[in-house]
């Protein structure tokens, strides 16, 4: 590929262009790890000297030119030395300056801890006694000559270390590189794979293009599917490994297979020298982990290339190597046994169902649903019977794929005797068909398994109506207290996931008082909390989400599809009560809880959802659909139309009506629960497809009959929103007496705020409504807050206040700047001040503290030129002193 534009690092720029002006000092050193992009940041910062006082000369180090004198200088010198040169470091640092032409030379030394040492002491004389600059890069971790390191042991020049990529310097490169946006999980995926190497990231992405899995989906770039290892970049890593000794290479490939490794462990299979190899390299690094020292590999890349260039045979012989150490060991540690079973499996041997099992929930409570689909698949095809179905069939849902957990739950024929080959794809799906298998359970096991083909027909198939049949049926066979108290936990969920609070809370209140600690109690506290949410008592369902949540090591082993539901409450409780720090608390944690998952899973949808809600809310509605893109297109993702309908409203707010309405009718063919509360949502977003159609008297209407929906249906959250939806699209009138009566109903500051909303825009009060705007501004909704300053503007024109008017205008000007592109029928019209370049720096200069005649002297102007400027800024923007216009700027940027 070629040379990608410069972007992202936008903060170690600036620190390395002040460096390298810094007139203390006689230049800069970049220092860094190898492929962090410390060339790049260094032709940047020349560039900052392209005038003409300097003249900037290129030196070039190499590796094969280190051990010959003044090897790096040889383009710079004339042919021959000339004859009986007594002083070769004075000639060539002459040589050097000539190039300069009389201009204060700038040294660009790339690699220079590769300089030989005669190039060193050159460049060091040219620094030290001709005051030459120096923007230099040096690798971290290799020897470099004394010369080099006495710039800034010294003091003649500022060392400066750069790091890895950050995500946010990521998204920024790759949206440059491939001319549009990439989506929020294509960044991550791309940042995790390429741990921030700059080089890693560009072979990357070239090779993902020219395979096809780094594509445009739906005006998105989306890694759809692994990141190949094209040849350049496995020679770009081979490079880092370099020529290995055999030992050397087995503790790489051993600890590709097996990290974390424990370094007794890589010790007693290889050696200390071998070990010692592979550190220096950096192909591996030591970490801690209680007691014992862990290794895991240097960069992720070196892992995949081990292990696409070990033979089968090969690798085989290693995890037998590897599960042969564990069981030496004894196999103490909680994850030993999932290591130990994967390690067996990749090794060829056959291992027992019920081993396989345990490792199977340990996978998934580690949100690892490739592996444990496979371990699940492979405890049935061992015999795990209908115990190993149920799991498996669990795990599937939650996965993503219903219709095979359908298959597995209603297909007890198709399950193979232990031993049995069995197909990687499961079983063949057919018809429910299972009378006279149910009857030879015990009742412990029926009950669960019932509990499983409810969840699988409620969630995955949209079944509810014969899930809560089975239920019943089930029910009236149980004698168990604690099997009919199961029955009872399953009804209580799909009632609260329904949006029936009234129901769900009666049900909770007797199961929680009757559950005991642990697994039970954990369920009947995700329903509350979401019952409690839906119910409009956000400050209860926070408590509720975050007391389950806070002994999470106790029971995510048994249950972890609670990790998520349970967060999801936390995230929609904040949303409804306006408090956006409670949702950046919740989806922080979730982040947190499925940091190492692999595989797609319903979890990484709740996620995206959790996260796509915190950016619409505060008005980021282009981050909402970087955030929400993968999972709104995911190909197996038929359980989260969620994420599609908040896709869609981001649309919507953009002012894109075909493509909201498109995104829309997909979510309602694809999900595959419309019976939750999703169907509310998808109400409020029928709204604003509707405003972006431009018919807001349609979409007031939509809105006032879903708020009395929400109404009958004792829903005080939804309803307060769609009322808000309608005082925003200039239905005040309509919505302000319910307004009035649901803070009653409903806690939380935002409900309060749409109240005052109502009051204020029905009432035409201009003053109201910028408190109002302040209000959400406070909150950080500020789409929120310039719709309702944009709507005092319009009242205070109407009022004959021009330069009220102007100066609300400019605010909510102001304020929809941050909104990313935000198109709602408030903010059309909505025009910039329209301030000169001279007048807006004079603001700018003014707003940072600066007296007038400060101005003047810094711009060379008369204190009265200041002040006419500052006048007129006034003027056209409505405000009347410094601390307006601060605002101003604040809100800008």
């Amino acid at each position: 590929m070629a040379m990608w534009p410069f972007a992202g690092r936008r903060d170690d720029l600036a620190r390395l262009v002040r460096l390298a002006h810094d007139g203390t000092a006689h230049g800069v050193v970049i220092a860094g790890p190898a492929g962090v992009g410390k060339s790049r940041l260094a032709t940047e910062v020349l560039r900052t000297f392209a005038t003409s006082a300097y003249a900037v000369i290129p030196i070039r180090a190499t590796r094969a030119a280190g051990g010959i004198p003044y090897g790096a200088l040889a383009r710079l010198l004339p042919p021959e030395a000339p004859p009986g040169l007594v002083n070769p470091l004075r000639w060539a640092a002459d040589a050097v300056r000539a190039h300069a032409g009389g201009r204060r030379p700038v040294l660009a030394v790339d690699d220079a801890h590769l300089l030989d040492g005669p190039s060193a002491a050159a460049v060091h004389h040219l620094v030290t006694v001709e005051r030459a600059l120096i923007v230099a890069t040096l690798r971290t971790g290799e020897p470099a000559p004394d010369s080099v390191t006495a710039l800034w042991r010294d003091g003649l020049a500022a060392r400066a270390d750069v790091g890895p990529l950050t995500l946010g310097d990521t998204a920024a490169i790759l949206t440059a590189a491939l001319g549009g946006r990439p989506d929020d999980a294509t960044v991550r995926r791309l940042g995790t794979a390429t741990e921030g190497n700059a080089l890693l990231l560009h072979e990357l992405v070239g090779a993902a293009r020219d395979a096809g899995t780094l594509r445009q989906v739906r005006g998105m770039w989306q890694l759809t599917g692994e990141p190949p290892l094209a040849p350049r970049l496995t020679e770009l890593v081979g490079e880092r490994v370099g020529a290995l000794s055999r030992e050397a290479g087995a503790v790489l490939e051993l600890t590709a297979f097996g990290e974390p490794i424990s370094l007794a462990t890589l010790l007693e299979l290889t050696s200390a020298e071998a070990v010692e190899q592979a550190e220096g390299r950096g192909l591996i690094r030591m970490t801690g982990d209680g007691r014992r020292v862990v290794v895991r590999l240097g960069h992720p890349l070196y892992g995949e290339v081990a292990r696409a260039g070990c033979p089968p045979l090969r690798r085989r012989n290693r995890y037998a190597t590897l599960a042969g150490a564990l069981e030496r060991s004894g196999a103490r540690r909680r994850d030993d046994l999932l290591r130990l079973t994967v390690w067996q499996l990749e090794s060829g041997r056959q291992a027992p169902a019920g081993p396989l099992m345990s490792a199977c929930r340990l996978a998934w409570g580690t949100h690892d649903y490739t592996l444990a689909i496979r371990l699940g698949r492979a405890a049935l095809a061992a015999g795990g019977g209908v115990e190993a179905a149920i799991l498996l069939a669990t795990v599937l849902d939650y996965a993503q794929f219903p219709d095979e957990a359908h298959a597995v739950l209603t297909s007890p024929q198709t399950w193979p005797r232990a031993g049995a080959p069995y197909g990687p794809e499961g079983p063949a799906q057919v018809p429910d068909s299972t009378a006279g298998w149910d009857s030879r359970l015990d009742e412990a096991t029926g009950t669960r398994l019932a509990l499983a083909r409810a969840s699988n027909l409620a969630w995955g198939m949209n079944r509810l109506d014969e899930a809560l049949d089975l239920l019943d049926r089930t029910e009236a066979t149980l004698g168990d207290p604690a099997s009919r108290r199961q029955i009872a936990m399953r009804r209580l969920d799909l009632a609260s996931s329904a949006a029936k609070p009234r129901t769900a809370l009666g049900l909770g209140a007797a199961l929680l008082r009757e559950a005991p600690a642990g697994p039970q109690r954990i369920q009947a506290l995700k329903a509350q909390a979401l019952a409690l949410c839906y119910a409009g008592r956000t400050g209860e369902a926070v408590a509720a989400a975050r007391q389950a949540l806070a002994d999470a090591g106790s029971w995510q082993d048994a249950i972890p599809a609670m990790v998520s539901p349970l967060h999801s409450a936390w995230s929609m409780a904040g949303l409804f009560a306006g408090d956006l720090t409670v949702m950046e608390e919740a989806t922080g944690s979730m982040e947190t809880a499925v940091a190492a998952q692999r595989g797609w899973s319903l979890g990484e949808g709740s996620l995206a959802l959790a996260k796509g809600h915190l950016a619409t809310a505060r008005g980021q509605v282009e981050t909402a659909l970087g955030v929400l893109h993968d999972a709104a297109h995911h190909p197996t993702a038929l359980t989260v139309g969620g994420c599609m309908g908040a896709y869609a409203a981001a649309q919507a707010l953009l002012g894109d009506a075909e493509g909201a309405q498109s995104t829309l009718d997909d979510a309602l063919a694809r999900n595959r629960a419309t019976w939750t509360g999703f169907t509310r949502w998808v109400s409020l977003t029928r709204v604003w497809v509707a405003a972006a159609y431009g018919d807001t008297g349609a979409a007031v209407e939509l809105a006032l009959a879903f708020a009395e929906e929400c109404r009958a249906a004792e829903l005080p959250g939804f309803e307060f929103l769609a009322l808000h939806d309608a005082v925003r699209l200039g239905g005040a009138a309509h919505a302000v007496a319910r307004l009035e009566e649901l803070p009653a109903l409903h806690d939380g500051r935002r409900v309060v705020l749409a109240r005052d909303h109502a009051r204020a825009a029905a009432a035409g009060d201009g003053a109201a409504l910028l408190a109002v705007a302040d209000g959400f501004e406070e909150l950080g909704m500020i789409l929120h807050a310039a719709e309702a300053a944009a709507q005092a503007a319009s009242r205070l024109r109407r009022d004959g206040g021009d330069r009220a008017g102007l100066a609300a205008t400019t605010r909510a000007w102001a304020l929809a700047r941050r909104c990313e592109g935000a198109r709602t029928p408030a903010l059309h019209n909505l025009a910039a001040p329209e301030l000169t370049a001279r007048q807006l720096e004079v603001a700018q200069l003014a707003v940072h503290g600066l007296s007038n005649r400060e101005i003047a002297d810094r711009l060379v102007l008369s204190i009265r030129t200041v002040g006419n400027h500052l006048r007129a800024v006034y003027e056209r923007t409505g405000f009347s002193d410094r601390v307006e216009l601060r605002r101003l700027f604040d809100d800008t940027g």
